[in-house]
C-alpha cells in the first residue's frame, strides 16, 4: 500500500503507551414487550457510567455508547486488566451482575468481551506460572455471553460452555495463554466445541 503523506485531509494518531486493556459490553433486550423485567438493566448501566466518570482513579480512560433498538453495546479503555476487574469486584457492578443471575428468565441478556492489548500487563507474572514460561509474553481476551445469541468472539471462534476452569475471567485469560503455549510446543491445543454458555456464578 502505497503511504499518504501530502494531503489536505487533516489526520490523527494516539499518544504511545506500554498497555492497556479494551472492555466491550452490552446489553440485549430478548422480550420487548416485557420493559419491567429489562429497564433495570438500562439504569444499572448508567449508574456505573456516572460511577467511572466521577472517579478517574478507578482506571478508566474513555468509554462510549452504542445504543440500538434492542439494547446497548459500551466500548471502554481501560489502564489495565487489574483495575477493570477490581471494578467489577466492587459493589455497584457486582450487585447488578447478582440481580441479573437471581432474577432469571430469558427477557434480557448480557455479554462482554475482554481485549488486553500492549506489553504484557504487571500481573501477567502471576498467570505465567499456570500457562507456562512464555505466557507473560502473551496478550490475552476472554468473553462470556448470557441469554444473548453468537455475537462478537463467540461468533467468529463459536462457543463454549462455562466450566470450572473458565469460572473466572482470570482463568479465561490464563486458559488462552496455556492453550497458545501448547501449540507453540508442538502439544496442540483442543478447541471450544461450540454451544450456549450458561450463567456463571461470578461476574469475572
Amino acid at each position: 500500500m502505497t503511504a499518504v503523506t501530502d494531503t489536505r485531509i487533516p489526520r490523527l494518531t494516539t499518544e504511545p503507551r506500554d498497555s492497556m486493556t479494551v472492555f466491550l459490553l452490552g446489553a440485549r433486550v430478548n422480550a420487548l414487550l416485557r420493559p419491567r423485567r429489562w429497564m433495570w438493566v438500562g439504569l444499572a448501566f448508567n449508574r456505573m457510567a456516572a460511577e467511572l466518570r466521577a472517579d478517574p482513579a478507578l482506571g478508566l480512560l474513555h468509554s462510549r455508547s452504542l445504543p440500538s433498538v434492542r439494547g446497548v453495546t459500551v466500548i471502554q479503555y481501560w489502564e489495565s486488566t487489574a483495575a477493570l476487574l477490581r471494578y467489577a469486584h466492587a459493589e455497584t457492578h457486582s450487585e447488578a451482575w447478582r440481580r441479573f443471575y437471581r432474577q432469571g428468565g430469558d427477557e434480557v441478556g448480557l455479554w462482554h468481551e475482554t481485549y488486553e492489548i500492549g506489553l504484557p500487563q504487571a500481573e501477567d507474572a502471576d498467570r505465567a506460572e499456570d500457562a507456562g514460561a512464555d505466557a507473560g509474553k502473551r496478550r490475552g481476551y476472554e468473553a462470556i455471553y448470557a441469554n444473548v445469541p453468537p455475537l462478537g468472539l463467540g461468533r467468529a471462534l463459536g462457543t463454549r460452555p462455562i466450566g470450572r476452569d473458565t469460572h473466572r475471567a482470570l482463568d479465561r485469560l490464563a486458559l488462552r495463554r496455556a492453550r497458545a503455549q501448547g501449540r507453540a510446543n508442538g502439544r496442540g491445543g483442543a478447541k471450544g466445541a461450540p454451544g450456549t454458555a450458561p450463567a456463571p456464578d461470578t461476574p469475572a
